[in-house]
This record gives structure tokens, sequence and C-alpha cells, in this order.
């Protein structure tokens, strides 16, 4: 009886049960949308429906979703291949709520639009998670690649380098967090060939070994810059010429440059390890340097006048400044110092070659140096008309000065390049006698507006104000052919920032008048800046050729170009910790130009 009674209560449920299941779902009444393996658009057809509705299947390559990263993903074509490139695109993911990962397969609905020089979908209606692991493609990349269009059919694909990287610029590492990369250290084409033809020639060289290593997010001025890891720091900085490996991520351009966000942390290596001082063969008895000081502008002298018209904003970043800069200046120990970028205030107790020539005594007796410093001083109340001028410091136990300091002002230094700054010497020990003459030509930049002005950019990778710095050559010669300071001897050393390559123009032009650049004789691979990912020398010593044997060695102190804008003194952009973890009262990023250094026998003058 209990039997019976138990099997009928068993055969009640499940009639309640079969008679409250739900009834099967007609798959047609799910919204195409959402319909997994249904009709959709092919990827490679999506950018046939401009500002349309479409519906694409695919599989995740790569996630940045989130408003820190890049607000989206990257979806590819469903297939088996593992190392062919497959259709590939960008999703917007504008808070539609569904996290996916690599490997999701997705069914998306969205409108078409474009991103980073690919296909992209926007303003996502539906999405949906078909299912997980699915197999995507990782395409092996290797540079230099032969032609552009070979990065244009990689565009949104997730790629692999199968080699080593050379980071080869920073400028906006901090801004946008990104890092120049290249197969090799590259040059500025006019620093290693002559203008034209060849250099426009080696511009497309290096174009095909470059690529951006970014940081797959679109903040800009982040709070925490990832290269390299854990993050930046004034200790943990990473320069040109370092070693990138484990690059793989989405490749994507932005305007004519392409980018790589990456999918994992690359490994950085210290490939090029700050230098700990200046090298010298120590068989000369005198250094002379040249040392473009990043617009050192003191104010008022009094801890006003800030923002200054072209240096620190305030006191404190002034401060910031000038403990580096006199840091280098301590490191470089240089017996003659000729400058460019000082605000041109005079010769007062408050102008800025006052301030500095006191501050670098003062480091000088911290330090232990036992030297006396001086500085030249014009009959006049300042050089030029400009903003900035050239100055020169010298060690006045060691020198004496002879016969006048000399500067012209007539054309061409009377507008764009500044007036050239000449002082002789006289060793105290050797009797040996030398002149310096400080530079400072025309920039390259504020190019004129008329493209028939023969200043013009010529394409001819000399930039604007070439013919310019040219006659500027000329006529420093020929004003130095008539002995400016009053003593006449063939013992010239030219130095400053030319603004101007190696093989550039005015350079050819002042060997013509027997002035030698020293670097190509001693230190053909010397460099002091880096420009858009390219490295060169816009600051030369440049010796008469009559007293070339007393030059016995030279040095590019690489203390500047190599390291990022981002440790510079300023504190704009910053955070408060980024302000005091990216500085350092060292020689580091002291200026954006590296100094150069010559020794000089003066017993052979």
């Amino acid at each position: 009886m209990k039997y019976t009674l138990r099997m009928t209560s068993v055969f009640a449920l499940l009639w309640l049960v079969v008679g409250c299941a739900t009834a099967p779902i007609d798959p047609t009444s799910i919204p195409i949308a959402q319909r997994c393996g249904a009709d959709a658009t092919p990827i490679d057809r999506v950018q046939q429906y401009l500002d349309e509705q479409v519906i694409i299947e695919g599989v995740v390559s790569a996630s940045f979703q989130g408003e820190d990263r890049l607000n989206g993903f990257f979806v590819q074509s469903p297939g088996t291949t593992m190392t062919v490139p497959r259709p590939a695109l960008f999703v917007r993911d504008e808070n539609f709520g569904t996290p996916v990962q690599a490997g999701d397969r997705v069914r998306i609905e969205g409108m078409r639009g474009e991103y980073g020089g690919g296909t992209a979908i926007h303003s996502v209606s539906e999405l949906t998670v078909c299912s997980r692991n699915q197999n995507y493609t990782v395409v092996p990349l290797e540079l230099p690649i032969d032609y552009v269009a070979q990065y244009d059919n990689l565009l949104h694909q997730r790629v692999r380098i199968t080699h080593s990287m050379t980071v080869v610029g920073h400028y906006q590492l901090s801004r946008f967090g990104t890092l120049d990369l290249a197969t090799e250290v590259l040059w500025v084409p006019t620093q290693i060939t002559l203008p034209g033809i060849s250099a426009r020639d080696h511009s497309a060289h290096n174009f095909l070994r470059r690529i951006v290593l970014d940081d797959g997010s679109e903040v800009e001025n982040p709070s925490s810059v990832p290269y390299p890891a854990p993050e930046l720091s004034v200790n943990n900085t990473v320069r040109s010429g370092d070693t990138v490996n484990n690059i793989e991520g989405i490749l994507v351009r932005v305007d004519d440059a392409y980018h790589i966000h990456p999918v994992r942390t690359p490994n950085i290596i210290a490939s090029n390890p700050r230098p700990e001082g200046v090298n010298l063969p120590g068989r000369g008895d005198i250094r002379v340097a040249a040392f473009n000081v990043l617009n050192y502008f003191n104010g008022d002298g009094q801890g006003g006048g800030f923002p200054t018209p072209r240096g620190a904003r305030t006191p404190e970043e002034f401060e910031r400044q000038r403990a580096r800069i006199i840091a280098a200046m301590v490191g470089m120990n240089a017996d003659v110092f000729a400058l460019m970028e000082l605000e041109n205030d005079g010769f007062g107790s408050n102008s800025a070659i006052v301030d500095l020539t006191q501050g670098l005594q003062a480091a000088a007796n911290a330090a232990g140096l036992n030297a006396r410093y001086a500085f030249v001083r014009p009959s006049a109340s300042r050089i030029g008309g400009d903003a900035i001028t050239q100055a020169i410091i010298y060690r006045a136990d060691r020198l004496e000065e002879i016969g006048r300091t000399a500067f012209t002002e007539n054309a061409p230094f009377d507008r764009g390049s500044r007036p050239p700054l000449a002082q002789s010497f006289r060793s105290r020990a050797t009797g040996g006698e030398f002149t310096v003459v400080a530079n400072h030509f025309k920039s390259k930049g504020s190019c004129p507006s008329e493209q028939s002005n023969p200043n013009s950019n010529r394409g001819d990778g000399q930039g604007c104000w070439s013919p310019l710095r040219t006659d500027t050559a000329t006529a420093l010669a020929r004003w130095l052919r008539e002995f400016p300071t009053g003593v006449e001897h063939r013992n010239m050393i030219l130095l400053g920032d030319f603004n101007s390559y190696a093989m550039e123009d005015p350079m050819v032009e002042l060997r013509q008048h027997g002035y030698i650049n020293i670097a190509n004789r001693m230190a053909p691979e010397g460099y002091t800046y880096v420009f858009r990912g390219e490295r060169g020398s816009l600051d030369h010593i440049l010796a008469h050729r009559t007293m070339l044997e007393a030059v016995t060695g030279i040095d590019f102190w690489n203390i500047n170009a190599d390291e990022p804008v981002a440790l510079e003194y300023g504190t704009r952009f910053k955070t408060p910790e980024q302000q005091q973890n990216w500085y350092a009262p060292t020689p580091f990023r002291s200026s954006d130009h590296d100094p150069v250094i010559i020794e000089v026998d003066t017993r052979k003058l």
C-alpha cells in the first residue's frame, strides 16, 4: 500500500513539472544580432557600410576596455590559421557593460566607423559572447619592412615582432606613454650624408625601420608612465639606445606613424647606460666645452620676474634647473665654457651670467675643485637684441684674458643668428694662446610663410633657414680674419649650437675657410641631439687647421639627448609624485642638448 501511494505521488509530481515546463524556444524569435552563427557582414566588407548599422561575428584578439585604456577591443574574422592575417577591426566600448577577453567569439551590432587607420564599430546596440577560448591569429612581424603598404595590410592585426628593437626616441613618453623604436640607432640623414637626394633616400631608409611602442591607452599625461616597468622615475629611466624585447600587440596608424599597443609588458634592457663622466685622454692641459643651457633665465635675480619669457615659469622651477645646469658644468670640469641660450639681461649683479658664475663657484668650492671662475664682459650693456645670448665662463686661476672681448651685430648677425662672442686667452702655465668664439646660428624652425622664400624648407634635409645659416658661416669666417679680439693668431676655436648637422652647407662652408670639425676626425659617431627618433649633432667644436695638432681629444657627454624630456626640471603636467620622482639635482637631462668638450695641449700653441 505504501509503495502504491509513493508511486502515485511521483507520477503526480512529474505531471506537475511537465505541465509547468517552458515551451521550446523558437530560434527565429531571438533577435538576429544575438543569433550566434547566423548570417553576418564579413569583417572585410564592413568598410563598405559607412555610417550604417552592421552585424559582425568574430574572435577577440586583444581587449583594451576601460576609460584609462583604449575604450574598446579588437576583433578578427574566425578561422583556423594562426599566423596569416585575418580581416580585423576595432570595437569602441561605449559603456555597454560586457567585458570580453582574447579568445572570446562575439557577435556585435553597431555603426560602422573608423579608428587607427582602419575600420571600427561604434554605437554598439548588441553584444553577445558566443563562446570562449577560440583561436586567434598572431602575425609575426620582422623589420625593416620593404614598403609602407606592409604596415597598412596589418592594421588592427595582433602582431609579434620577432627580434629585438632599439629605443630611438621618447619625446612623447610622458604625454602619451610612447617610445620610438627602430631596428638600430637612426641617424639624422644630413649628419652622415649630403643634403638632397642622398638625404631623402636615407630618410626613407629610416622610416622602414621604425615603429612606435604605445601603452594601450588614450590617456594624456598619465599619472603613471609604464616604461620602463614598473614605471618611469629619475632612477628608473629609459634612454635612447636601450633594447626592447617581447613586443606583441595590435598595430594601428596614428597620423603618419605606426603604433603597437602591447598586450603584455615589453622587456627593456639598459643597453645604453648613463655615462659616469667625461672621457678624455688626459694628454692636454686645458678643457674647452660648448653647452646649450636650455634658456637659463633667472627672472630679476631676486626671486621675482617669473614666468620668464623663455625659461622657468616659477622660482621653484628655476632652482631645479639651476641645480642641474651647475651639476653638469662641475661634471665637465672645463677651463672654458661657451654657453648658449643664456638670458640676455646684461652683466649686472642680478643678471643670469652673474648668477650662474656665482652658483658654479659655490658648487666647485663644495666639490673641492680649487677653481676660480670669471666671465668675459664686453664693453656693452648687452649682446645683441635677442632674448637669449652666448656667454663665456672660464677658470681665471688657469687662464687670463688677453686682447678685448668682441662681438658683431652686423648682418647677418642682426637677425636670426645671434652675434658671435670672441675672447682670446693665455695659459698661465704654458703661455700658449688661443681664441674662443661662442656661436648660436639661426634655428631650423619658424619657417618663412612664403614658399618662394629661399630660406623656406627646400626638402633637402636641412630644414628652414639653411641659406641664412650658410651666410652666417661665411660672415663669421670673414669677421675672424680681422682678428676682432686684437690678438693676431689663427689658434681659433669655434664652438656652440650651429643648428646644422655635420654634412650641411654651413659646416661645409666653415671647412672651406680652414675650420675643421674635430668630431669628424676624432669622434665621427658623436651626437648632441635626438630629434624625432634620429640622432645627430647640432653642437660642434671646430679648430683652425693650423692648431689641429694641439687638440688631443673630444668627448660628447651624452647626459641629455638620450634622456626622456619627461625628466626635465619643469613641473607642468606632472602629478606631485612625478614632480618628486622624476627629478634629482644631477647632470642628467639638465638640457635638451649634450655638451661637447675638447682637450687642448697649450704647449703646442
